[in-house]
Formats: structure tokens, sequence, C-alpha cells
């Protein structure tokens, strides 16, 4: 269900992101910024009615207390800034819903953590939702031109520590388990990294979150010096050059 979910949004978002980048390579610069200005209205606020729509059903559940319903795991993060980083399209934002985001709610596609209700089927559609919208809200941005840079690792890098900072007291004051910071939960890949205790644990996050993000800012530079090379071979062409 989680993949063919996030299947359908895309190929609902494909022929818009498409319909953008022609815009914009046509030269229609107004035309291709009003599309997606629609697109990033629809796709952030399904994200955000997908996670206001959990959070009902943990309060008509009698489940919503502070220690769940606190938008500080990684994907309500990035679930409350799709919008925001959407329309304003700041650097920060972006970085933080490509480089984070997209694998967060990839993972979690993968290894759902869904909390028990007495609505699971409800519960699981509106969090497959949320975290295939996350997934997927990185294309609408790309189809209008924009392209991350190598220094979004850092900045991406610098909003999980924050983020990071702010969950562990957190968690330590409600008993709630943010940013998964206080243990794994059972049935993800973290239970692998739980075994030499929670200090382990915690470095062994850290350590993964750096590599990701490392990995993340090489194929980036890649990528660019990729491009330049084709640029100039282009350039050296005579062909191309009317020589």
């Amino acid at each position: 269900m989680p993949l063919l979910t996030t299947l359908l949004l895309f190929l609902l978002l494909l022929p818009l992101c498409c319909r953008i980048r022609a815009c914009r390579l046509g030269g229609r610069f107004t035309r291709a910024r009003q599309l997606y200005r629609l697109g990033a209205w629809l796709l952030g606020g399904m994200v955000l009615a997908a996670m206001a729509a959990q959070e009902t059903i943990l309060l008509l559940a009698g489940q919503l207390t502070w220690a769940t319903a606190l938008p500080l795991h990684l994907c309500s993060l990035m679930g409350l800034c799709t919008l925001p980083a959407l329309l304003t399209r700041r650097e920060t934002l972006l970085h933080a819903l490509l480089l984070l985001g997209a694998p967060g709610a990839a993972l979690a596609l993968l290894f759902p953590a869904i909390m028990d209700t007495p609505w699971p089927r409800v519960t699981r559609l509106f969090f497959i939702i949320m975290h295939a919208g996350i997934f997927l809200a990185p294309l609408l941005p790309l189809s209008l031109g924009w392209r991350p840079r190598c220094r979004g690792a850092c900045q991406a890098g610098v909003f999980l520590l924050t983020a990071g900072a702010v969950a562990l007291p957190v968690n330590r004051l409600t008993g709630g388990n943010y940013l998964f910071l206080s243990g794994p939960v059972a049935g993800t890949p973290l239970i692998l990294l739980h075994q030499w205790g929670w200090g382990s644990y915690l470095l062994l996050l850290a350590a993964l979150a750096a590599l990701l993000l490392t990995t993340e800012a090489v194929l980036m530079r890649l990528c660019v010096c990729t491009k330049r090379r084709r640029t100039g071979e282009m350039n050296e062409n005579p062909r191309n050059t009317g020589r």
C-alpha cells in the first residue's frame, strides 16, 4: 500500500512538473510560476491535512499527549515545513526537505512506525499520504529550475542538530521518543544500533546522519562537475558555436 500510494501521487504530480519545466524552458516564466504555486498549495496542503487528520485521530482516541502530539519527529518537522519551503523557496528549507525529508519519508514508508489506534486503516492511510507527499515535494522546485548546492548538506546538518537539541530535553520531560532519540522502534533497522547501549545508539545515529549528508554532498558535487564538463565540451565543439 505505501508504494502504491506513492506511485499514484507521483503519477498525479508528474504531468504538472513536466508542464512547469516545459513552460520554464519555453520562456513562459509567469505561467511556470503560477503552475508551481498551484502545485505547492495542493501538495503542501495535502501534507498538512494528513498531519491534522492524524492528530485528530489521536485526540478522538484519547492518545493525544505531550509525548505523542508534538511535531518533533523528523517527518513531522518536514511536514510542517513542506508548504512554507515550497512557497518561499528558501534554500535552507528546500535543502532540508530534499536531503532530510525525502530520505526520512522513504524510510518511514518502507518501515512504518504507526501508533495503534481504534481506526488502524485510516491512521495508516493518512500516515502514508503525509510521508508520500514529503518524499515527492522536492520534484516541484526541481521542475522550476532550483538545483541543490553542496553547502545544502551543511544547512541540513545544522537543521537536524537543532531539532535533536530540542528533542532530547523534550523526550526527558515528556517521556516521548521524538526523533527516536530515546530508543529504536520495533520493526525498524534502528534496532540494530541499540545493541551496545543508549550512548552508542546516539553516536551511531549521528554517524549515519553524517554519512547520509556527506554522500548527498558528494553526489551533488559530482552532478555539478558533470554539468560543467558537458557545458565546456559543448562550447568547444565547433558545431555548437557556429564556427
